[in-house]
């Protein structure tokens, strides 16, 4: 997969997306080359012993040594897992951890230097040249903030030129969220949903597929990623559902579900 990111060519109006699974994504902009969720460990269920994993991690973290950025949106092993961040900041001393404040220490503890993080705070712009990165607040059923006022799950608005895309982790959709957000090129949002037998078993729940759908077409999204739908056999929906619910609640818009390992170019 290292291979295909890096030889990839696109012209200055392009965006390319490489599919980590999960919520897993490297997005590739001229140079630069950004990663949000990455999960890379663990082995694969029904086939190694203790594996949990639907399918085998497309890369792994020691091949990471051209990311100049990686945002890891809540402190849940599927978002930030400690082997992963910290076999990246290994084998990368240049890529800066963009984290949410309040577990910052967590991730220093997990191995990664915390010269290299950069807190993550609701309000702030982080810019790099043509890329632009916005922390927004995220509700994994709720909305949970310190006692400095700082959230403990955030997702992030991402402009890489004249696209923009929005990757909320994991999140219900919340009063005023959509507002907050705004207009957007790519909507990538979970779609397994919540329920009482979910939390019962200690599994916060996300959007539905309504909702997503839905908030997808609140900002105005031409393009609708549906994610959360592969890792773990307990916690997705089929994803056969997943055109229903396009054709039922925003019929027409552009969608794509991703395979692990895929890319796809993107371009207004």
């Amino acid at each position: 997969m290292k291979d295909k990111i890096l030889n990839t060519k696109l012209t200055d109006e392009q965006l390319g997306l490489f599919y980590l699974g999960q919520e897993g994504f490297i997005l590739k902009f001229k140079d630069k080359y950004v990663c949000i969720d990455p999960f890379l460990t663990g082995g694969v269920r029904g086939v190694d012993e203790w594996g949990f994993r639907e399918f085998k991690a497309p890369i792994e973290p020691s091949e990471l040594d051209f990311l100049d950025y990686v945002m890891c949106t809540h402190d849940h092993l599927d978002h930030t897992d400690p082997r992963t961040v910290a076999g990246i900041a290994a084998a990368n001393h240049h890529v800066k951890f963009i984290i949410p404040a309040p577990f910052v220490d967590n991730v220093v503890k997990y191995g990664v230097p915390r010269e290299q993080i950069i807190p993550a705070h609701d309000g702030d712009v982080i810019q790099d040249d043509d890329i632009v990165i916005r922390p927004l607040p995220s509700a994994h059923e709720e909305l949970h903030q310190d006692e400095n006022g700082d959230y403990f799950e955030m997702g992030y608005k991402v402009s890489f030129g004249d696209i923009t895309i929005y990757h909320c982790g994991d999140s219900t959709v919340y009063e005023g969220q959509a507002e907050k957000v705004g207009t957007v090129d790519i909507a990538m949002l979970p779609v397994n949903g919540r329920s009482f037998y979910k939390l019962k078993a200690n599994c916060i729940g996300n959007m539905t597929l309504e909702e997503a759908v839905l908030f997808a077409k609140d900002t105005q999204a031409q393009f609708f990623i549906p994610m959360h739908i592969d890792m773990f056999a307990s916690n997705t929906i089929p994803t056969s559902y997943i055109p229903a619910g396009v054709e039922q609640y925003n019929k027409g818009m552009p969608y794509h579900i991703f395979t692990p390992g895929e890319r796809y170019i993107f371009m207004k």
